[in-house]
């Protein structure tokens, strides 16, 4: 009976060695996929995404390129563009992941065309910004709050709005948490966030199984997040808008296409019920994700003005 417990605890043991081994190396594979993104530089940049905006009114319009120290240990690049009619009003705009701060450019002819400054920068891990990694917003919301401070510190006086796209937008409400003291934002636009990222990894890797095969779903979360933790110091559990929502007050705007296929729209959804407050919602029809704009342009604009004009931050 001994011999066999024996045999039994050392086969208990060298199963579990297998697990965690296996499991960590296939944790390391999600991780370095999600985190540790390689970004296609041909698919990045002005010259890729200028035929999104209008670049020959950027070009003619006064902007410089600005530097934001973030807590890190590295800079955060960008560039600020300033109205044509001066004011201290500023909009900064987050860009989603893979991307940079030309990609979020196609929001600034909306904003321009309202009165505002604008303010596109790289997050981390982006264009011409440092970090090491993406933390799905973990530590992105403490560098979008340093800009938040820096527009701040250059305007005192100003209206400030951030509209968010995608990982953009999640890092928004997040530092939407982080300002509700403060309230140095007076407005947020957020274009298809997820609500919990959890949630969100669940049901992408659970697509990618057969349904007898979905715990294996949860299995490499899992360990992705145990490398997670271990190599960038981050949890892919406590990335969750959808905790921290219904303790911001400030004014959110939601959006989100119907047929995003990436982040469901059931999301930005659960995200405007919870939300107390000033709060707008518009599901872009037929918008694949982050298309929405591109998509609708000029039902988005008026949604977005009709919000802005309501909560009093924009003038009739």
């Amino acid at each position: 009976m001994k011999r066999k417990n024996k045999i039994l605890l050392i086969s208990f043991i060298i199963l579990a060695i297998i697990t965690n081994i296996v499991g960590l190396y296939i944790g390391n594979i999600y991780y370095q996929k999600v985190c540790r993104l390689n970004i296609n530089p041909a698919t990045t940049g002005l010259d890729y995404y200028k035929p999104s905006f209008n670049y020959k009114r950027f070009t003619q319009l006064e902007s410089y390129n600005v530097s934001i120290k973030s807590n890190f240990d590295y800079k955060l690049s960008g560039t600020y563009i300033f109205n044509p009619n001066p004011t201290n009003n500023t909009v900064i705009l987050v860009h989603g992941i893979g991307g940079d701060r030309w990609e979020a450019m196609k929001y600034s002819d909306m904003y321009l065309d309202m009165g505002f400054n604008v303010l596109a920068y790289d997050s981390r891990k982006h264009g011409s910004s440092g970090g090491k990694d993406i933390t799905l917003g973990f530590f992105e919301k403490t560098d979008l709050d340093n800009v938040v401070k820096w527009v701040k510190w250059v305007n005192p006086n100003a209206v400030i709005g951030v509209h968010g796209e995608s990982l953009g937008a999640v890092t928004a409400l997040l530092q939407a948490e982080l300002d509700k003291i403060k309230k140095n934002v007076n407005f947020y636009v957020v274009d298809c966030p997820y609500s919990d990222l959890r949630e969100l990894l669940n049901i992408k890797l659970s697509s990618d199984f057969r349904p007898h095969f979905q715990p294996a779903a949860a299995f490499i979360l899992f360990y992705a997040n145990i490398v997670a933790l271990k190599n960038s110091h981050f949890s892919l559990y406590a990335i969750s808008p959808i905790t921290a929502i219904s303790a911001i007050d400030t004014p959110i705007m939601f959006i989100h296409g119907s047929n995003d296929t990436f982040i469901p729209a059931s999301m930005s959804l659960e995200l405007y019920l919870r939300k107390k407050g000033p709060k707008g919602i518009y599901i872009s029809p037929g918008a694949e994700h982050a298309m929405s704009y591109l998509t609708n342009k000029t039902e988005y604009t008026a949604k977005v003005k009709q919000f802005l004009t309501k909560n009093k931050l924009l003038k009739d």
